[in-house]
């Protein structure tokens, strides 16, 4: 028989409790796992939230939410994620970036939707009621005031992009102003209360000079100059909102054509979140306003190189419109050969937008008859004639009757 191995007494009892208190360990593991401190789940939040990434943004934020019921400065963000959604959605985060295809596509963006609208309207309700509650106890509660201007200031964001209400924006927008410049009075350290001022000083002072005069009747004052200091100071002090200062001056100095600055920006915050594509294609389309269709051409090949690569993030862009205004840009710099394989891939997706794919014929047919090609040409302006789209459709009527036969 083989003897049975037998534990010392005291090392079996060093085993139980090893045990043990392995288990009482991954128990508070687990519980600590369950305690996070909702500031993780906020940053995590506004991570997903500024890389386009709006349902990861919106769990991560609602689990902050629930980590902290009541704050309404959580509150906010969540709430301004599901407005951001909507506007994605919509394609108004897009801009100018496609030019050439902006033209004839504007028609063509979705309704807002109802459902979403109202969504917003609820949380902006409560999160005013959250922090005038908390300034009832107590007026000076800092954090309390802003989260309550900056929920003026997401109502003013949504009057005016979803529901197209200017002058209520523009009221709003002054509540959320007068809210943050009180608390800039009770402590001057608050530097994420100067990005909303910033912003409605720039806005105000940009008012036509025809029109100015009405704004200062109804009391509303600005400086173009005093906003960008505001929203500088915003950018370079703030805790919540650099990003946001940061986007929305590189938005001002291409406006005001300082664009080396606004690429400046553009390339700082776009390696912060390189899974946000539109960043980093607002560098092309500053280097187009510039008048550098060259240079703003190597970022729009780069981006469809990231795209046709998986690139973290270059899903989210439309192909046929990237191609669309590559193609367009070989076409104004001359090199006709690749402008011509830039319109092909506009209808290689199966779902490719079909007015893209009439208009690239369109564009496809001039380049062959440039190139003294007229059947090639004949052929693009027949399938953009047999597409269902009047406008293109016309227009290639028009140049068949035209072509000899």
């Amino acid at each position: 028989m083989t003897p049975r191995a037998r534990f010392p007494r005291g090392c079996l009892r060093r085993g139980i409790l090893f045990l043990a208190s392995l288990a009482l360990l991954l128990t508070a593991a687990v519980a600590a796992a369950d305690n996070v401190d909702p500031w993780v789940y906020a940053h995590a939040g506004l991570d997903h939230f500024y890389s386009l990434e709006y349902k990861e943004a919106i769990s991560d934020l609602e689990k902050a939410v629930e980590g902290d019921p009541g704050n309404p400065i959580l509150e906010n963000f969540l709430t301004n994620a599901y407005l951001f959604e909507e506007l994605h959605r919509l394609g108004q985060l897009e801009g100018n970036l496609y030019s050439a295809s902006n033209a004839f596509l504007r028609e063509k963006k979705p309704e807002p939707g109802r459902q979403p609208a109202e969504l917003i309207r609820q949380r902006i309700a409560r999160v005013k009621q959250l922090a005038e509650r908390r300034l009832e106890r107590n007026p000076r509660d800092v954090n309390a005031l802003y989260a309550l201007g900056l929920a003026h200031g997401i109502e003013a964001n949504m009057l005016f992009t979803l529901e197209k209400k200017y002058l209520d924006a523009l009221r709003t927008g002054s509540k959320a102003n007068e809210l943050h410049e009180r608390l800039l009075r009770l402590d001057p350290n608050y530097h994420d209360a100067r990005l909303i001022p910033g912003l409605y000083q720039y806005a105000v002072g940009s008012i036509p000079r025809s029109v100015k005069w009405l704004a200062f009747l109804f009391g509303y004052r600005g400086s173009k100059q005093r906003g960008i200091q505001l929203m500088q100071q915003a950018m370079m002090g703030g805790k919540w909102v650099t990003s946001d200062a940061a986007i929305l001056l590189a938005v001002i100095y291409g406006r005001e054509k300082q664009h080396a600055y606004a690429r400046q920006l553009l390339t700082a915050v776009s390696g912060y979140y390189p899974r946000n594509p539109l960043l980093f294609l607002e560098i092309g389309r500053s280097y187009e306003r510039e008048g550098n269709r060259k240079a703003a051409l190597e970022i729009y090949l780069q981006a469809a190189d990231r795209r046709e690569a998986g690139a973290p993030g270059y899903f989210k862009l439309k192909r046929e419109r990237l191609y669309y205004e590559i193609g367009s840009l070989y076409q104004h710099q001359g090199a006709l050969e690749k402008a011509l394989q830039a319109y092909g891939k506009v209808s290689e997706e199966p779902n490719s937008d079909g007015l893209l794919v009439a208009y690239s014929a369109l564009r496809r047919g001039e380049i062959f008859l440039a190139q003294n090609r007229p059947e090639r040409a004949r052929a693009e302006y027949e399938r953009a004639a047999a597409l269902p789209y009047e406008e293109p459709r016309r227009e290639a009527q028009h140049r068949l009757r035209t072509l000899k036969p």
